[in-house]
């Protein structure tokens, strides 16, 4: 099976406004709507029409869930979030198919297929393909045989055959269109991905020249101070005593030079080249591993380098933490809009997600939020 049945729109870009909750939001409307509407205009035909519309809270419930399950902050919705609303659902269908027994509503208006679909389509932007197209078989399967059991009444017009078939085309089609919308979008924003280079695994030896080129950097930056000096005294053949005060002062500066940069971490080392500003008081930064700070470095350098970025418009702060993880916030302020946001920072934020915890996005603050764990001794 092709690796993106297997991924969410909500894995491939966690970024994007198909993500948040706004999907959610807007069906649980829609299906209190239409469902009740639907149970007032045929309230004659129903047996039991207060069944119906518990039935109906049932469902909406379970699209509230899914909305709550995937607000800021939380974890990622996976199968087993989907499990209590699927669940519900199925609650809802029986409980609308019992209801519907002794009543005179044929199958063509019973809400729950339509209810089904908006639930399935409620899931899409967090579901895979493949976990879509077996939540569809699962409906698919109660609809069917809630038709049968919930509508004699149909018989009398219908075969019994088309009586089931017209319950199960509804999820059918529900099912099909919410697998297209996750392959759609897993599909094309993957291509979108590999065309902006996603940052590959970084070793440690990568790391380590990296620290090498700081130091380097540092090195050169202090010999221009004594180079001068050493140059004068050597073209003079005599050392003064203003020659001995001055390097007892570059002695100094080039001492507390040293200690300073013994005490930067990378972190700090990095703010030294770029619009950064690091607030680490309790010097975390040094505490990540290899593969943390491999994806920070990745994230902070693709930003620092994008013309868009203001000066002074990245503020990083880590903070410990009393089980000792340290969490993490970084501010930024890009002059672009959301889509080209979007579509730099998402490699990058992917990276990221694979070697931190609680990894979040606020678009409206511009704000990164994640967490990394105390490293075992």
């Amino acid at each position: 099976m092709h690796r993106s049945w297997r991924v969410t729109p909500q894995e491939t870009d966690p970024l994007s406004w198909f993500t948040r909750p706004l999907i959610p939001t807007v069906l649980s409307s829609v299906l209190a709507i239409y469902g009740t509407v639907s149970i007032a205009l045929t309230w004659n035909l129903l047996a039991y029409p207060l069944l119906e519309l518990s039935a109906l809270a049932l469902a909406v419930l379970a699209c509230v869930l899914v909305q709550r399950a995937t607000l800021p902050l939380r974890k990622r919705f996976g199968t087993r979030q989907a499990l209590l609303p699927l669940l519900l659902t199925l609650t809802a269908l029986v409980v609308s198919a019992v209801g519907g027994r002794d009543s005179q509503l044929l199958v063509q208006h019973w809400w729950v297929p339509v209810g089904i679909g908006i639930l399935l389509g409620t899931l899409s932007p967090y579901s895979s393909v493949r976990q879509l197209l077996a939540y569809g078989a699962i409906f698919t399967a109660a609809a069917t045989v809630g038709a049968a059991y919930g509508f004699p009444a149909s018989n009398r017009v219908w075969p019994e055959l088309s009586v089931m078939l017209i319950a199960a085309s509804g999820v059918i089609i529900a099912t099909a269109a919410s697998a297209i919308f996750s392959g759609v979008i897993v599909n094309s924003t993957q291509l979108l991905l590999r065309g902006t280079g996603r940052p590959g695994p970084v070793t440690e030896a990568a790391n380590e020249e990296a620290a090498r080129q700081v130091e380097r950097r540092t090195l050169a930056r202090l010999g221009t101070r004594v180079a001068p000096f050493l140059q004068s005294v050597a073209e003079r053949g005599t050392v003064s005593e203003e020659d001995r005060a001055l390097a007892g002062q570059l002695a100094r500066q080039l001492r507390a030079d040293l200690v300073s940069q013994a005490n930067r971490s990378w972190l700090d080392s990095l703010a030294l080249y770029g619009p950064i500003y690091v607030v680490d008081p309790d010097h975390r930064a040094d505490a990540m591993n290899t593969v943390q700070r491999a994806a920070l470095r990745g994230l902070l350098l693709a930003v620092m380098k994008n013309p868009a970025t203001r000066d002074g418009s990245l503020f990083i702060e880590l903070r410990s933490q009393s089980d000792g993880s340290t969490a993490v916030a970084l501010s930024l302020d890009l002059d672009l809009p959301e889509g080209r946001r979007t579509m730099m920072l998402a490699p990058y934020y992917l990276t990221l997600q694979t070697a931190v915890q609680d990894l979040s996005w606020d678009p409206a603050r511009e704000l990164l939020k994640f967490q990394f764990p105390a490293q075992r001794p």
